[in-house]
């Protein structure tokens, strides 16, 4: 889109070196690390800047923007987002949101959640009441279809960009850790009500840039509202090949086909170092259009921690539970083949890398 990008990243790819000038690999969310490498690539604050997610969530400093034209929202909103005021809002709104409580008498039928939870991370249905924190609230669990609104916003104005269906993983402590997205259909009615929502949140928070908003669709078609999240996320490559260079442009057409696309998150089923996979299936990955977030060869890769994100598209009346699970099986069958001769994979040890 004509743009030098610097990257800070808590998490190396090979999509990073590709199309950023510069990047900076940190550990943590140090408030002092990052603001002394933005004082190093931009001294004089003329750059624009874009926090993302698993930095939003956590890091706490307004002057980490500065005098930057911010191309996302600002850290104050991303924090009264993440907190208490939330549910205040949702209430003076009067948007249907799940039954939530800072304290319970039983576990049964609630999430504990954090307020900086992301993609579902830090999301429990079994937990020790024991260890709660001031930063963990309760949630009502709803039952229904999981669906995020995509939108722009900018100026007081929003452009709904799409809806995606949410899938997770099967994890019965850990219910709703993304496995992936895909694009849906929805009837007028819940497209009705899911704008409603989206302009209400998007002019009470002065919202702009990239958002999503996730929610719940019961059985009644009543929509219910379960998490805003202030920056781009997983729906960002998927966007993009819908709206190309118009992706950030307010005005553009909002009466666009959307396409049936979907991203999987792939994760990995056990600790191994990546450049001992495959070299023929790493090389070919690596010129493949369908693949994003790469490790690079160097990286050791644990359990259970994404490997990259595979990009497809799907038949209308396609089961795509069952396509999610295809497109995983094949890769990991690809990637961690193992012949009679020689195991292709180091499993994790005691020279494994700390």
């Amino acid at each position: 889109m004509g743009y030098d990008v610097y990257a800070i990243h808590k998490y190396d790819s090979l999509l990073i070196h590709k199309y950023s000038k510069k990047n900076f690999l940190v550990k943590d969310n140090c408030y002092k690390t990052i603001i002394n490498i933005l004082d190093k690539i931009d001294p004089y604050q003329k750059m624009e800047i874009l926090v993302g997610s698993g930095f939003i969530e956590e890091v706490q400093n307004n002057e980490l923007i500065g005098n930057r034209k911010n191309r996302g929202n600002k850290l104050s909103v991303a924090q009264e987002i993440k907190s208490k005021k939330f549910f205040l809002m949702m209430t003076k709104t009067k948007i249907n949101h799940p039954n939530w409580r800072l304290e319970i008498d039983s576990n049964y039928g609630w999430l504990a959640k954090s307020f900086s939870s992301f993609g579902g991370q830090k999301v429990w249905l079994n937990f020790n009441q024991e260890n709660v924190t001031e930063d963990i609230y309760f949630q009502k669990i709803i039952i229904g279809q999981h669906v995020s609104i995509q939108f722009l916003a900018e100026k007081g104005k929003t452009k709904i960009l799409c809806f995606c269906r949410q899938h997770f993983l099967s994890d019965e402590s850990k219910p709703f850790i993304i496995k992936g997205i895909t694009t849906i259909n929805l009837k007028k009615k819940v497209k009705r009500e899911m704008i409603n929502i989206t302009e209400k949140v998007s002019k009470f928070y002065g919202l702009n840039g990239l958002n999503s908003i996730d929610t719940v669709i019961d059985d009644d078609e009543k929509v219910n509202l379960i998490e805003i999240n202030p920056r781009p996320g997983l729906t960002l490559k998927l966007l993009s090949k819908i709206y190309g260079k118009k992706l950030f442009n307010i005005d553009s057409d909002s009466e666009k086909k959307i396409p049936n696309l979907g991203t999987v998150i792939i994760y990995s089923p056990k600790d191994f170092f990546y450049k001992n996979c495959r070299k023929s299936f790493l090389t070919k990955l690596e010129k493949s259009k369908k693949y994003s977030e790469l490790p690079k060869r160097n990286h050791y890769i644990k359990k259970d921690f994404p490997i990259c994100l595979k990009h497809f598209s799907f038949l209308e009346n396609e089961n795509l539970e069952e396509k999610l699970k295809k497109i995983t099986y094949k890769f990991l069958k690809d990637l961690l083949y193992e012949d009679k001769y020689k195991s292709n994979i180091v499993k994790a040890s005691k020279k494994s890398p700390k």
